[in-house]
């Protein structure tokens, strides 16, 4: 009912007439004199207007007040000021374009923001003789709250133009106005601002001229309204897209850092290769100036069997390994494709190259997988001869590029020598370790020599290389070497004569520069005699020998090591260092240690964990040295002691042992610590003959 209303002023039907004029001055009367009247059912009366006059006198807004509305504070008009700038600035340019009319015709012209404080004011200034206040002054909080019912309160409420006449306003002060107003809408239909135009009656003659020159006002109030906001929609227009171009290269500028900082050559081709554009990685790669890739193709620095872009014309996702020919140079890089589809049309328009130099990605795969050695001489524990003897074997071999044998029982350090020999000649680079006997006899050549994708059933599609490709630039630990496959033998020998690799598969021989250190326990004259190992691979592996003394041999290192090894597990688990008595030194002394240094560390960490009142007694040590007598054990080989003591039985009566000493032999609390059943514990006592 309201739009129809409105609708209907704006179709000229509702004129400013005398009688219209004159019913709602009596209307006004007696709505101010009788709280009971309602206005909604007195005649002239606008329905919208109507409603505001209840609104405003519930408001408690006084109709004979002569100041009119409140001003906000300083601080606050700033920042309301500031918040509508663009708005102000726009509207600040039609209005200096009104201002002559204004002067010359007695109209007042005024924009105030969406909860009715005035930000601008052009015209007449109208000033109230009681008071003196000024109208034009911005920061006046004109409102329902504070005026109640007038032209730009509705026109703001019902978000159309509108125009009411002295009377339709609840104060008295704009008895003799004519308030035409239009709201300003953003690109939502909200409303930001309104304008309004008030003109003067002091001596109405309400004939068609002043009637028609009413409607005109109205309309140029919505003109200029509607003006404002197209100019403000341009605007933002305008700044969105400088902000869009501004962000665009701001993200481009921020895109080219990024990937200048990335140490990967990134590189984009389209579909046939032509090369797009490429980072400073990349550049360095291709050995390239900014302004000369334009003419350059990807297939110009590729090998005549590559498969790269095979993969990029069928747009697949993929990852390839590639020699890269540069000026003659040719470099195996590791290369990641990333199709590139038009995001309107899904079409594929060419791929992203990442570039990774092979070496690298074998240093990055050495360090993820541990192929790192940690043991330097300093490391090495002991005082005799012999380890001395050894020990400077080790420097004076480790700058020297002929191959070393390390020759000795099984836990006697070979692998801690291998690891502070690589950490003196070429710690940066990795250090492989390969255990030959560790490996199943059909995987240890595709362990060692690598393969290309596709190779046999299971392989991986990308291919994979193999223990000696990683150990570029490092070295490779050959432990156990005795028991490489015969019929692998002649292909290392070849890979060490030449420094050359193939792959399984491959076509290509790849170069390699690596130390080679090789471990053994095994008396290798016997070996060849008995044709299982090849005595020209022998004499190549074996160019300097170093042989690692048992612990029998190394004088009174087995005291030294007894100590360093207590103390730094005690440091381990935070435990403090316990005593070790008389009886328990001399049998750690006087017993033969089979299984050398590894079998001397395990069993002080069972006498610690066995201890009680921090002493290690004779009683603490592993079951196998108590029973050890002169001329009672059988001169077993190192090997098959050392297997013995490091059965999965004694390690689990030895943890069944701890497990009841720390629970006083209280069976549930031992089960709940070793987390098997009350059944099962019962049982394996039984089955270990262990009294409780």
């Amino acid at each position: 009912m309201i739009g129809e209303n409105y609708s209907a002023a704006l179709n000229g039907q509702q004129f400013v007439t005398k009688e219209r004029w004159e019913a709602m001055k009596q209307n006004k009367e007696r709505f101010l004199k009788n709280e009971s009247e309602n206005p909604c059912d007195f005649p002239y009366m606008n329905q919208a207007v109507a409603e505001s006059w209840i609104r405003s006198r519930r408001l408690g807004v006084n109709p004979f007040e002569p100041l009119i509305g409140k001003y906000v504070d300083s601080e606050e008009l700033e920042m309301v000021l500031y918040k509508n700038k663009l708005l102000i600035d726009i509207t600040q340019n039609l209005f200096n374009s009104f201002k002559k009319l204004a002067d010359s015709s007695g109209y007042s012209l005024y924009l105030f923001d969406k909860d009715g404080v005035s930000l601008l004011y052009s015209g007449v200034l109208y000033q109230n003789k009681d008071s003196g206040w000024l109208a034009g002054k911005p920061g006046i909080i004109r409102n329902e709250s504070t005026v109640g019912t007038c032209a730009h309160v509705l026109s703001m409420r019902y978000k159309c133009p509108i125009q009411i006449i002295g009377p339709e306003q609840y104060c008295v002060a704009f008895k003799n106005m004519i308030g035409s107003s239009a709201p300003i809408l953003d690109a939502q239909g909200e409303v930001i601002a309104t304008l309004v135009l008030n003109q003067e009656l002091i001596n109405p003659t309400f004939d068609s001229n002043y009637q028609k020159l009413c409607i005109h006002t109205l309309g140029l109030i919505m003109a200029m309204a509607e003006a404002i906001q197209v100019q403000i929609e341009l605007e933002k227009k305008n700044q969105y897209v400088s902000s869009v171009n501004n962000d665009l290269r701001i993200a481009y500028d921020t895109l080219e850092a990024t990937l200048d900082c990335i140490d990967e050559g990134i590189v984009n081709v389209n579909q046939t290769g032509q090369i797009i554009r490429m980072n400073r990685q990349g550049l360095r790669i291709f050995n390239l100036e900014p302004n000369r890739i334009a003419n350059k193709n990807i297939r110009d620095f590729l090998d005549e069997n590559s498969n790269l872009m095979k993969f990029v014309s069928n747009g697949e996702k993929t990852s390839v390994e590639e020699i890269i020919c540069i000026n003659h140079d040719e470099q195996p890089y590791f290369i990641d494709i990333h199709p590139v589809l038009n995001q309107d049309t899904c079409q594929l328009t060419g791929a992203i190259l990442r570039f990774n130099h092979v070496k690298k990605i074998n240093a990055m795969v050495n360090r993820r997988s541990g192929a790192m050695a940690s043991y330097n001489f300093a490391d090495i524990i002991g005082a005799s001869k012999a380890m001395k003897k050894a020990i400077d074997l080790g420097n004076r071999f480790a700058g020297l590029q002929e191959t070393i044998l390390l020759s000795g029982e099984s836990g006697t350090g070979k692998e801690m020598f291998a690891q502070a020999i690589h950490n003196k000649c070429c710690p940066q680079g990795p250090f492989i370790a390969v255990n030959c006997s560790a490996l199943p006899r059909d995987l240890i050549e595709s362990e060692l020599f690598g393969y290309e994708g596709a190779s046999f059933t299971g392989a991986d599609r990308n291919g994979r290389p193999g223990k000696i490709e990683l150990a570029n630039g490092g070295t490779l630990f050959l432990d156990e070497i005795g028991d490489m496959p015969l019929e692998l033998q002649p292909v290392l020998l070849r890979v060490i004569d030449n420094k050359q690799v193939m792959r399984i598969g491959g076509r290509n021989y790849k170069k390699v520069n690596f130390k080679i250190i090789a471990a053994t326990n095994k008396d290798f004259e016997k070996v060849i005699e008995e044709g299982l190992f090849r005595e020209d691979l022998f004499f190549r592996l074996s160019v300097l020998t170093i042989k690692l003394p048992s612990l029998q041999e190394r004088e009174n290192d087995v005291e030294i090591l007894r100590n360093y090894f207590i103390e730094k597990y005690c440091k381990k688990i935070g435990r403090q260092v316990p005593q070790v008595n008389a009886a328990a030194k001399e049998k750690i002394l006087s017993y033969s240690w089979p299984g050398n240094v590894r079998q001397l560390e395990n069993a002080m960490i069972y006498a610690i964990n066995v201890s009680q009142d921090n002493t290690i007694t004779l009683e603490c040590l592993p079951d196998t040295i108590l029973k050890e007598k002169s001329g009672e054990l059988d001169r077993k080989s190192a090997n098959e002691r050392e297997n013995a003591l490091l059965t999965m039985e004694s390690w689990e009566k030895a943890g069944i042992q701890i497990a009841l000493m720390r629970a006083n032999n209280n069976i549930p609390l031992a089960a709940d610590l070793l987390e098997i059943s009350k059944a099962t514990l019962y049982r394996k006592i039984k089955d270990y003959n262990m009294k409780l």
